[in-house]
């Protein structure tokens, strides 16, 4: 509650309040203002401050509860889903453990750059890189929105490069792909549904469009034209931990797209349909989907990404191939288009990439081996 006094020619305000942190009153003081009425506009301005971010001020925020809030108040209802998921897990698995028990105003720069190295002893650039975007971005917000920090701690913060970033691209050769499919599609003794060609399916698409994970579990049938021979990606299916899934709209807006299928990728989803349709009459507990969806859990419901990952996994087992993820048959598919020869800029189209240099840079051992042939190609063009 504000009071007001004069003091000489002058006008000030005092406001009492209790600190979120301590629990104790604390006053706050302000004059130098020409009449009352500015004072208490002033006031009121500073009052809903206090009240709105609620955060202790010089800094002495603990970092725990100053992230707590600045996720659940304003990020939450600011960003999509998915990403508050992803921005709420790294809070809690990587900067908590590390900084929760400080202040805002302890962090120095050289631990922070310290902690930064070390993470990249454990994760690739690409995710030091997020999780550091995700810590300066509430730093910044400390020190513009809040004013409770006068200076970012973690600006100009060096993220080690990756060294060799083809090394990190994990995908199959046209051998291994084979083998792994081929593996798939293998009747597996005891198996509860035999029947189904459900996974074959799954994967082949996968590794013949180069269709994100979530996108393929968020497809149904009436993204299907087989008139046209192409599949519309408009949405991904997200499934958090220890909660229910729901459908968000893609990564990016390049990544909504309309990309065509081939005759062989064609068939076979044809086949599944038919297939779907035959196992829900074999197997009495295995249920149609109600929601039309084209990979679906033997109840009908969407078929879940943790799943679909360890049964990738035991397929590669299996096969005798590298453990990799269901991800590596989207670089699969990439790669074995580049190697191909088809055109780079239609390449990142049909993957959904915002730009070509993404793919460029995320193919490089690929792009470089088209770059030399190219070069060979022309030295033997051109006369000696």
């Amino acid at each position: 509650m504000a009071s007001f006094r004069k003091r000489g020619t002058a006008w000030e305000y005092r406001i009492r309040y209790t600190d979120r942190q301590s629990g104790q009153y604390k006053e706050k003081t302000k004059g130098g203002f020409k009449t009352k009425k500015e004072a208490q506009l002033a006031a009121t301005e500073e009052e809903s401050k206090i009240n709105l971010f609620g955060f202790a001020e010089n800094g002495s925020e603990r970092i725990s509860n100053f992230f707590d809030d600045w996720l659940e108040i304003y990020k939450k209802p600011n960003v999509k889903p998915i990403t508050y998921t992803l921005q709420e897990r790294n809070v809690r698995l990587n900067i908590l453990p590390r900084w929760g028990n400080y202040r805002l105003k302890d962090i120095t720069r050289n631990d922070y750059q310290k902690w930064i190295n070390e993470l990249r002893g454990h994760y690739s650039e690409g995710t030091v890189r997020r999780i550091h975007s995700i810590f300066s971005t509430a730093m910044n917000d400390a020190v513009h929105e809040f004013r409770i920090l006068r200076e970012n701690p973690v600006q100009k913060i060096k993220i080690p490069k990756q060294v060799d970033k083809s090394s990190k691209v994990a995908y199959f050769t046209r051998e291994q792909l084979e083998r792994f499919l081929e593996c798939v599609k293998a009747p597996v003794k005891n198996a509860k549904y035999q029947h189904s060609i459900q996974y074959y399916a799954f994967f082949t698409l996968l590794a013949r469009t180069g269709l994100r994970v979530g996108e393929a579990l968020a497809l149904t049938w009436d993204d299907l034209d087989f008139d046209s021979k192409t599949i519309t990606i408009n949405k991904t299916l997200v499934y958090p931990l220890n909660s229910l899934p729901y459908l968000s709209t893609p990564k990016s807006k390049s990544s909504e797209r309309t990309i065509k299928l081939d005759e062989i990728t064609l068939k076979l989803i044809k086949r599944h349909r038919i297939n779907q349709k035959e196992v829900c009459l074999m197997y009495e507990n295995y249920k149609p989907t109600k929601d039309n969806i084209i990979f679906h859990q033997h109840d009908g419901r969407w078929l879940r990404t943790n799943v679909v990952r360890d049964y990738f996994k035991e397929i590669c087992k299996r096969a005798d191939l590298p453990v990799l993820s269901p991800h590596a048959l989207r670089h699969t598919h990439a790669v074995h288009m580049l190697e191909a020869g088809i055109n780079i800029k239609y390449v990142s189209e049909r993957l959904g990439h915002a730009s070509v240099k993404v793919t460029a840079d995320t193919y490089l051992h690929v792009t470089k081996k088209i770059e030399d042939d190219a070069l060979s190609l022309y030295v033997n063009y051109m006369p000696s």
